[in-house]
């Protein structure tokens, strides 16, 4: 097993000067910048440790070590074995089912993702990157560790989803319409000019009887953004029983397979790894296609 709460970096000097303006040339938090400030023995210049502000020359190597302190006990559910499709020292991707939620809330209390790979894992910092609905499957981010976190949180990553929509029809266009807060609703949300920036590309794939095939790619990451975005434009999805008035539980289709929730899988991912800084591409089928 990793060991998630001690992750060793090494890393080559970008310039001669110190080992902190060396971090955050290369883009370091400053949250992580002062957690190597606060604690002796974290960085090492051959084998010796030393201090964020003693200088290093260009191209020399030095070493950090992200540790987490602040780990907590997280109840383990073993009822459910999660598809992990990528996993390295930084980061897992998992392909998410339907029906489990991303995050252990009272109405999910220990049935979360959260809680499935802490039946793996052990003790652990959550840090999910890119969040899923409930009901929506497919792949998502999990990061081991503070830097992972933090750099894919403000990296670009490059999603797609497939869906299946109401009605049938053709081409591919953008969807730029602000979304925010349905008024008196918790959960809810809508196209509404005093909202966040809001894009969804869309290509339709295939058409069937009553309902197409929609690939999705995001620009934006709004809560919610597919869902309304396609309800918007009078397309919403299958199975979508906030957003689609014609929803029904259960919807039986054309190839045979009975949807009983929204018909929303995120497809395809691909990042750069925070510290190998390779590329990663990862895809996934959703089982009503």
């Amino acid at each position: 097993m990793y060991n998630l709460f001690m992750r060793k970096v090494d890393i080559v000097a970008v310039k001669s000067g110190s080992i902190e303006s060396n971090l955050r040339e290369l883009g370091y938090s400053s949250s992580i910048c002062s957690r190597l400030r606060k604690r002796m023995g974290l960085i090492e210049v051959n084998n010796k440790a030393c201090r964020i502000v003693d200088n290093i020359e260009k191209d020399s190597m030095f070493s950090i070590y992200l540790e987490d302190d602040n780990k907590r006990e997280i109840i383990p559910y073993k009822d459910i074995d999660i598809n992990i499709l990528y996993e390295d020292d930084d980061l897992a991707v998992i392909d998410k089912p339907a029906n489990l939620a991303v995050i252990s809330t009272r109405e999910h209390f220990g049935r979360s993702l959260e809680n499935v790979r802490a039946a793996k894992w052990g003790e652990f910092v959550y840090r999910p990157v890119n969040r899923l609905d409930r009901d929506t499957s497919g792949l998502m981010i999990v990061a081991k560790n503070q830097l992972a976190h933090s750099y894919l949180s403000k990296e670009h990553i490059n999603r797609k989803y497939l869906a299946l929509c109401d009605g049938v029809f053709e081409g591919e266009s953008v969807i730029d319409a602000k979304i925010d807060r349905k008024e008196g609703s918790i959960m809810e949300r809508c196209v509404k000019d005093t909202g966040k920036e809001a894009i969804t590309y869309y290509k339709v794939l295939k058409t069937f009887s009553s309902y197409s095939l929609v690939e999705l790619t995001l620009k934006t990451g709004r809560t919610h953004q597919i869902r309304v975005h396609m309800a918007y434009i009078n397309h919403p999805l299958l199975g979508d029983g906030l957003y689609n008035k014609n929803a029904r539980k259960e919807t039986v289709l054309d190839n045979g397979f009975v949807l009983k929730r929204q018909a929303l899988h995120s497809s395809y991912l691909s990042f750069i790894q925070p510290i190998t800084k390779k590329e990663i591409c990862i895809e996934s089928k959703p089982e009503f296609v």
